[in-house]
């Protein structure tokens, strides 16, 4: 980049400067907390004491002194709020992308006004990327003002406001066909198919947990435990970022005696025998972790898991429900998962939620939902009350058409409350528990089975709890699940009401 974008009136020298030297050399004393490297070295060597993790972050050269200054005091700034080392190398790409745009049109750090970044957002508007793309950077030009104002970078005081966001036009994250799954379950549980050791254990732990990959891939070598006799335990990190990264950690316990906990023991078993054997092979900063690849001394990445997925699907001619070559990933399993627990009625919105480790209950419930296939034979059993035939008279199930079912699924008073029934208020989200007392609300009598099984499952919970006298925390929880559940077999038994009408609002 050259330096017309510092240029200024009067061609003031010192605005060709960076920051004060006794600003950047305070944060100099930071960086040696992270890298033996030099402030201005072209690519720190990051290592993360407490996690023992390393990465890279590489820095152009390009920059002017007063952007690289800001560039990498951000950094330092990032790293100390334990953000993960990627993350650091796609804001400084960010603020490149940004510097560059403000380099094209001749603007001057200095002199950044609300019209620059006005015009920066006309150009994400017209630009190709996606609109999580823009979002991105939009968030790192917000960080960016609030550093040049904080730097006291800004000759001209004025108000900077870049929290502009784009619109988001999302489609529901959908489940994958339950026959898809079915088909792939048949052979990654069965061990005389033909599968990598790695990728079958893989496939067992996203199938079983709703952990993300990059979560299970950091699972740790010494992750299997044994509490008591005939349980198999095993602790899988609970964080988002990548295995450079500190990660909480949460623990499954199986019974071995059932078939999928006897069956996820031994491949993981074998896994971790096989990752031990690794060790002395392998680069000091992959070793100790379980997802060694049996194609070599790495940890295996999401791009081979998923490849493998599409080859494997291809190859045994796994279909959707309208019988077209299934397409899945690795991400795809984690939303099956959480439809299934939803669908139990056993395990709750906000207990799946902590398991997730989602930011609010109200992502979690986004995952809910099935595919449209899946929801249409769901919902086929409860659509009389949204379209009665006769008013007053108890009406029998009926199946609805594919395309009738689209159409209803598009109107506006149509909300899905996935595997609890529905709710006609156009005007709030879903809310689980509180909309089993909405009158907009309509329940899926399909489900009561579910419904009892789980108030007796707590009520002998809590008899073991009281007789052993267990943890307080949990009993008053279950005695709310128990509250919660029965609520709902009320609303079902006074049915009549909603089987005639429902309240559109």
């Amino acid at each position: 980049m050259t330096s017309a974008a510092l240029q200024l009136p009067n061609n003031n020298p010192r605005d060709y400067e960076g920051l004060p030297k006794e600003l950047w050399q305070e944060y100099a004393k930071l960086l040696k907390l992270y890298a033996t490297d030099d402030f201005y070295s072209t690519v720190w060597r990051i290592h993360l004491n407490k996690a023992n993790r390393t990465g890279n972050i590489r820095f152009l050269q390009s920059q002017t002194l007063l952007e690289s200054d800001i560039t990498r005091i951000t950094v330092i700034i990032m790293l100390t709020s334990g953000t993960a080392v990627a993350t650091c190398q796609r804001r400084v790409h960010d603020f490149n992308t940004i510097f560059n745009f403000f380099d094209s049109e001749n603007l001057n750090l200095h002199y950044i006004t609300q019209n620059s970044i006005d015009n920066f957002i006309k150009y994400l508007d017209s630009s190709p990327y996606d609109t999580w793309k823009r979002n991105q950077y939009m968030q790192s030009l917000q960080v960016l003002t609030e550093s040049l104002i904080s730097f006291d970078v800004i000759h001209i005081p004025s108000n900077l406001d870049a929290t502009y966001r784009f619109p988001q036009q999302r489609e529901l994250k959908r489940a994958p066909d339950t026959i898809t799954i079915n088909q792939l379950d048949s052979f990654f549980f069965d061990n005389k198919v033909n599968i990598p050791l790695d990728y079958r254990a893989i496939y067992l732990l996203l199938r079983l947990h709703t952990h993300r990959f990059s979560e299970v891939a950091a699972t740790p070598l010494d992750c299997i435990n044994y509490p008591a006799d005939n349980v198999f335990s095993i602790t899988i990190p609970n964080s988002k970022e990548t295995p450079r990264h500190i990660p909480d950690y949460q623990k499954y316990n199986f019974l071995l005696s059932g078939f999928c906990g006897g069956f996820c023991h031994d491949i993981v078993y074998k896994q971790q025998q096989y990752a031990f054997g690794m060790q002395p092979s392998i680069p000091d900063e992959i070793k100790d972790y379980l997802f060694i690849s049996h194609k070599g001394p790495h940890l295996v990445s999401i791009s081979e898991f998923n490849s493998f997925l599409a080859e494997f699907c291809s190859q045994y001619q796994i279909v959707d429900a309208a019988g077209n070559p299934a397409k899945i990933t690795s991400h795809d399993l984690r939303h099956i998962d959480v439809c299934e627990r939803f669908k139990s009625n056993i395990v709750s919105p906000e207990r799946t939620s902590v398991e997730c480790n989602h930011t609010c209950v109200e992502d979690t419930m986004g995952y809910g939902y099935y595919s449209k296939h899946d929801e249409a034979k769901h919902l086929a059993n409860i659509v009389t009350p949204i379209l009665p035939t006769i008013l007053n008279t108890a009406p029998t199930p009926r199946i609805v058409p594919q395309r009738k079912y689209e159409m209803l699924a598009q109107q506006p008073t149509t909300r899905i409350i996935p595997c609890y029934g529905l709710c006609l208020n156009r005007k709030c989200s879903p809310q689980f528990e509180k909309c089993f007392h909405c009158n907009s609300f309509i329940p899926d009598s399909q489900y009561k089975k579910y419904i009892i099984a789980a108030i007796e499952r707590l009520k002998k919970a809590n008899e073991l709890i009281a007789k052993k006298h267990g943890s307080d925390i949990v009993f008053q929880q279950n005695l709310k699940d128990i509250h919660t559940f029965n609520s709902y077999l009320e609303k079902i038994d006074s049915n009549n009401r909603y089987t005639n009408q429902g309240e559109v609002i």
